[in-house]
């Protein structure tokens, strides 16, 4: 018999779910939201993923002060505005789709109005989650309305075929400060990003890692051909978070992005643990992958790492011997890590 779909009355009462989160880092304390939701819900299998088109609404406010945006992770509109000093703070949208699973999802967590000079523009903050296993952490990028619509240019350029059926929200001259209005722009943001990101050829694209996190990679860069690995590590972290998303665990540029901070780590007095970590990740990622060219030195790390930890190590010392031939005059001369990981990043 079929099954038949079924309505449960319910009544959900929801406090402080940005702060409660365990182990989440954000910048909101307990008193910065005070949300509560009741209302019946209707439980069926597209109700998780129809939820991110909920309606939004948001109070409008002086254009000439500075104001923050900020986007909950509770369902229904919610609003609550404080003020401190001359900053507004806005709480709108859901994040219930998150939760669907196999999804990667974009949302526009807030949104900043800032001053450059005499000119004010409207920064916002993109999170990227991955559904999987209920995720809840968010690897994040601050973009403007400029860097949207540099991407959306490149992408018509490159990809007319697909980007011919796809929106994008237009420039306007007035009313850009407004809370109802960047609360609807955000909303176009995040349907733009998670529709073209459908599309494997954009999504591998330059012009779409460049948007996200190519330029922290090359900050990265600069930083390690001037031996300040401490400084390079934040930028292939967030790097890292945001291909592990938005490329999974396997891609050879997420192993790549690894393999960079197994060399930061390297260089630093108590990097050891770090080292360990994501040298057994990096092998996981690309271990069967016989012509990935940080094979041999990986292996070659690693087994260091677990002769240190006094772990088994003969898998490893079985496979490396299989690349690594003695010559008579002693052992090939090879690339290291720290080489490879140089010239890779040198060309983005």
């Amino acid at each position: 018999m079929a099954s038949k779909l079924k309505k449960i009355a319910c009544d959900v009462s929801i406090d402080d779910p940005i702060s409660s989160t365990s182990g989440s880092d954000n910048d909101l304390g307990s008193e910065d939201i005070d949300l509560q939701f009741s209302g019946r819900l209707s439980f069926r299998s597209s109700a998780l993923v129809r939820a991110a088109d909920s309606d939004l609404s948001a109070d409008d406010e002086d254009s000439d002060s500075v104001a923050e945006y900020r986007r909950g992770p509770a369902g229904g509109d919610a609003a609550r505005k404080e003020r401190t000093g001359s900053v507004h703070s806005l709480q709108v949208g859901s994040m219930a789709n998150k939760f669907v699973p196999g999804r990667t999802v974009f949302e526009v967590v807030s949104a900043k109005t800032m001053k450059d000079g005499s000119k004010k523009f409207v920064l916002y903050t993109v999170a990227v989650l991955r559904t999987i296993k209920s995720d809840t952490s968010q690897a994040t990028v601050e973009r403007r309305y400029s860097d949207f619509h540099k991407l959306n240019c490149e992408l018509r350029k490159r990809f007319p075929q697909i980007m011919d059926s796809i929106e994008f929200p237009r420039k306007t001259l007035t009313g850009n400060f407004k809370h109802d209005f960047i609360a609807e722009r955000s909303r176009a943001f995040e349907v733009f990003l998670a529709t073209v990101y459908k599309y494997e050829e954009i999504r591998l694209s330059e012009e779409f890692q460049d948007f996200f996190y190519n330029h922290d990679l090359r900050i990265a860069y600069r930083y390690m051909s001037q031996g300040d690995y401490q400084e390079a590590i934040p930028y292939l972290q967030n790097t890292l978070h945001l291909q592990e998303k938005m490329l999974g665990l396997k891609h050879p540029d997420t192993a790549r992005t690894q393999c960079a901070l197994i060399v930061a780590y390297t260089s630093l007095e108590g990097g050891e643990a770090h080292v360990h970590g994501y040298a057994e990740s990096a092998w996981e990622s690309i271990g069967r992958d016989e012509t990935n060219p940080f094979i041999i030195p990986l292996l070659q790390i690693l087994i260091g790492c677990r002769w240190r930890l006094q772990q088994d190590k003969r898998d490893l010392e079985n496979r490396l011997s299989r690349y690594v031939k003695q010559g008579m005059t002693g052992p090939i001369d090879m690339p290291t890590l720290e080489d490879l990981v140089m010239q890779c990043l040198s060309h983005l």
